[in-house]
């Protein structure tokens, strides 16, 4: 069986996440609420900035707690700091998982691809179930070598997390997870197969058009589907590309509190608190 269109949504702008780039949420907003056990998209870019674009992070830094970010960096440069002692340089193509856990700071600093002068990027909030909202906190990088390829005629499927026709990702989040990123240099038809019967699933178009069912789907809009079907059908028209991410659904209270993913507003009080009392550490 094929999973269907549920629904259709536009973005918010959220321009000044990243100075300098415009910026775009796909969720949560006033059409698309969440998409368990997804429960935030950003979309950065993509946008041309010049050979000069720096931004410095050296106030950036900011606290998590209960949830996972993953970070898409398809264009730039991200100087990755955090207050477990990390210091990485994350590259065009690359990935970061973090799981915030029971609490961390991070912040860095920003550049554009030092080839397409571009800058774009993704951070997508994967959810973590009560048991493991204070977990400890760590992040994982993969390099753009280490994210495997599935070749199409006029187009390529990268498998950043989960499983697809026999690849397996690198970014495995606590909660399970499927994280595909497809880029079409002309029109391009394809079928996701294998999707698991308990994932809720989300495509967000990054660039260019795409088709599923007849229907025409624009840049930056998000497309949730019926749960029943373990395949979908969809054409990349031109030189476009998606996110298809799906996901086993957490079910639990979520109560979002600025930077914070908890259970109860009891939780979301007690994160501000120990961040406050500096529970969190420090970005140096």
């Amino acid at each position: 069986m094929k999973r269907t269109i549920k629904s259709i949504s536009g973005p918010s702008t959220i321009d000044g996440v990243v100075p300098g780039v415009r910026g775009q949420s796909a969720f949560p907003n006033r059409e698309l609420k969440s998409m368990n056990p997804f429960v935030m998209l950003d979309h950065i870019g993509e946008q041309h900035v010049g050979a000069d674009y720096f931004v410095d992070g050296s106030d950036s830094a900011h606290p998590h707690r209960g949830f996972e970010t993953v970070t898409f960096l398809f264009e730039g440069i991200m100087d990755h700091k955090d207050s477990l002692g990390n210091q990485v340089r994350l590259r065009s193509g690359d990935v970061q998982r973090m799981n915030a856990g029971s609490g961390i700071q991070h912040g860095g600093d920003f550049r554009s691809d030092p080839h397409s002068q571009l800058f774009h990027e993704v951070q997508l909030w994967v959810n973590l179930p009560a048991k493991e909202k204070m977990s400890i906190p760590g992040i994982f990088n993969a390099k753009v070598h280490d994210i495997p390829v599935y070749d199409l005629e006029h187009g390529k499927i990268r498998v950043i997390g989960g499983a697809f026709e026999g690849l397996e990702g690198p970014i495995r989040t606590i909660q399970p997870t499927r994280l595909l990123h497809a880029i079409s240099k002309q029109n391009q038809k394809m079928t996701i197969s294998e999707i698991a019967s308990d994932h809720n699933m989300l495509i967000y178009v990054l660039k260019g058009n795409i088709r599923i069912e007849d229907q025409e789907i624009s840049q930056h809009q998000a497309i949730s589907l019926n749960n029943e079907g373990d395949h979908l059908d969809l054409e990349l028209l031109d030189k476009s590309q998606v996110l298809i991410v799906s996901g086993k659904p957490i079910d639990e209270p979520v109560v979002m509190g600025g930077p914070f993913v908890m259970n109860t507003a009891q939780e979301i009080d007690q994160a501000f608190e120990d961040f406050q009392a500096g529970k969190f550490g420090a970005v140096k």
